[in-house]
């Protein structure tokens, strides 16, 4: 995952990893593969209430959310899903779709300053 990240990264994209196991070891897991973005941690409930996987309905991890430059949750996929069977493949397919997008990020709010007189 880190070569695709890279590659894309340069592109727009950006990835995030959560883990929602209680008491996860994040640092470790960062450490042996080496990840070059973002990793951290998640409660199970929050993590099922944003991808809206109820406890009824299985949700195999891991979970991919695909979002776009507007924060819009555009796809969506768990475990037994088929772009897990396919390299990053399938990964590149989603991330292309959405950086050929036009748009971007909302601009950050300025601080105002006073002017002096």
């Amino acid at each position: 995952m880190g070569a695709f990240y890279r590659q894309y990264k340069a592109k727009g994209f950006e990835a995030l990893f959560a883990a929602v196991d209680p008491n996860p070891p994040v640092a470790a897991f960062v450490q042996r593969y080496q990840l070059p973005f973002p990793v951290g941690m998640a409660l199970d409930a929050k993590a099922r209430e944003y991808m809206m996987h109820t406890m009824v309905r299985p949700a195999y991890v891991p979970w991919l959310v695909f979002i776009d430059k507007k924060g819009v949750i555009r796809a969506q996929f768990t475990g037994v899903d088929a772009i897990f069977n396919q390299g990053t493949a399938g990964l590149a397919r989603e991330v292309d779709k959405l950086l050929a997008e036009p748009g971007g990020p909302a601009a950050p709010a300025k601080k105002s300053t006073p002017k002096k007189k």
